[in-house]
């Protein structure tokens, strides 16, 4: 268990890993303090501190090469990024049958907007008259175009979505004031996110009724931009606006009005995806009529990207491309995680220990219920609320004193993200920890 006085404003700063030491769920600090690890770094970890499998892949002469020879994939790539290509798209959301990879999640945001802005542009053309070719326009046109005459297209996105840092990422992030400060922002159009209250039965009505005027309000906004639009963005649960969830239905909903309005549908599965919710994607849990347009992948593959379906492929070479689409080598340890996934059986696992965890968050709830509210979760995407920020902090810092290392996500809840190994013996003993906290707190 840890020692020593971190609190929260230390924890991002100063806490140093020792990764030679820390094992699966176990994280290790250069002063020797170990922490049962809820946060992994933001869910970027899948697999736990030191897999074998991942670590035969690192001492593999193919990953060697791959790390010491870059190569420009779009361009003159090596052969051994077909072999992980095709190895990647053999766990693509269910008919999508493109990728593109990039190196981090936000990147792959950005290019999904772009992906869903270039065929809705070539779409307009063509609809007009004119060319899908940009490069066929007149030289008046393509002079306007450089001179920064910008499409007037928008994306649609959430009130409390985050997806990313970037400039355009940004203009569909709505979390938190310090991310846009001082940035400029395109005018798109917010919607609003309904944020399900639970537990679920308690609050059916009230969910219910803030998802149809969700649902209303994205229709007006469709309406209103009209042939405007290039996409849909939204995220099957608001992961750092503070895990908000809506339910199977609201997203089917969505895609009917994706599909009425004639606009992309995309979905930033950078933190849900890779199996933290007990699908490998967790939008194949909402029964959509069909898959999405875009579906964006980061984190856990420790490498950025998109699946698309083929109406969304770029078939103009150089519209898409950048020096590098990808990095081989985090290509390799994305295919191998993925392949442990499976062959470990880790979805099923999370799905049964994960229920384990929100039963016992759920307990500690009724058990606490001036200290602790509203317990959600699917799958290892766990939360639960805090009366206050302060009191929020307060917790956190308790139980990382304790040894479990959780973290924070919109105004007042508490996020765990464990590795997709964390054991049910390990559950218990956060859930031992959470309840200390809890009952120390209460008075």
């Amino acid at each position: 268990m840890a020692t020593g006085t971190l609190d929260m404003q230390s924890i991002y700063r100063l806490l140093v890993v020792d990764d030679a030491k820390s094992q699966g769920s176990s994280l290790v600090d250069v002063d020797g303090n170990v922490y049962l690890d809820l946060f992994s770094h933001f869910a970027l970890g899948c697999l736990g501190y030191n897999h074998p499998r991942l670590l035969a892949v690192a001492r593999s002469d193919e990953f060697v090469r791959g790390s010491i020879n870059p190569t420009s994939s779009p361009f003159c790539p090596a052969s051994s990024w077909f072999d992980v290509l095709e190895g990647l798209k053999a766990y693509a959301p269910k008919g999508m049958q493109r990728i593109f990879c990039v190196d981090a999640g936000t990147e792959g945001i950005e290019n999904a907007l772009k992906a869903a802005f270039i065929v809705h542009g070539e779409r307009r053309r063509v609809a007009a008259g004119g060319p899908a070719n940009p490069l066929e326009l007149p030289a008046e046109e393509q002079e306007a175009i450089l001179a920064n005459a910008g499409s007037d297209a928008v994306i649609v996105s959430f009130s409390g979505a985050f997806h990313g840092r970037t400039m355009g990422s940004l203009s569909c992030t709505h979390s938190k004031t310090i991310h846009k400060a001082d940035i400029p922002a395109f005018r798109w159009p917010i919607a609003p996110f309904p944020a399900n209250r639970f537990p679920l039965a308690r609050y059916a009505d009230e969910n219910a009724a803030r998802e149809a005027e969700a649902l209303s309000a994205l229709e007006q906004i469709l309406d209103e931009y009209g042939p405007r639009v290039a996409g849909v963005l939204v995220e099957p649960v608001q992961s750092e606006g503070g895990d908000r969830h809506a339910s199977a239905e609201f997203f089917r909903g969505v895609q009917a009005l994706c599909k009425k309005a004639g606009c992309a549908l995309i979905l930033d599965e950078v933190q849900t995806g890779g199996g933290i919710s007990g699908t490998m994607w967790t939008h194949e849990q909402f029964g959509l009529e069909h898959a999405p347009n875009l579906v964006v992948f980061g984190k856990k593959l420790q490498m950025g990207g998109f699946f698309a379906t083929d109406d969304y492929t770029i078939r103009q070479f150089g519209r898409m491309y950048q020096t590098r689409n990808g990095d081989r080598a985090r290509a390799m340890l994305a295919l191998e995680t993925l392949r442990v996934v499976e062959e470990e059986g880790l979805l099923a696992h999370v799905r049964e220990v994960g229920a384990h965890f929100l039963a016992g968050l759920e307990a500690l709830a009724e058990r606490y219920p001036t200290i602790l509210s509203e317990p959600r979760g699917k799958g290892f995407l766990l939360a639960l609320d805090l009366p206050t920020t302060a009191q929020r902090d307060d917790f956190l810092k308790r139980a990382l004193r304790r040894g479990v290392f959780a973290t924070y996500t919109g105004s007042r809840s508490v996020r765990m993200r464990p590795h997709l190994i964390l054991s049910r013996d390990e559950v218990d003993e956060a859930l031992g920890v959470l309840d200390a906290v809890a009952r120390e707190m209460a008075g």
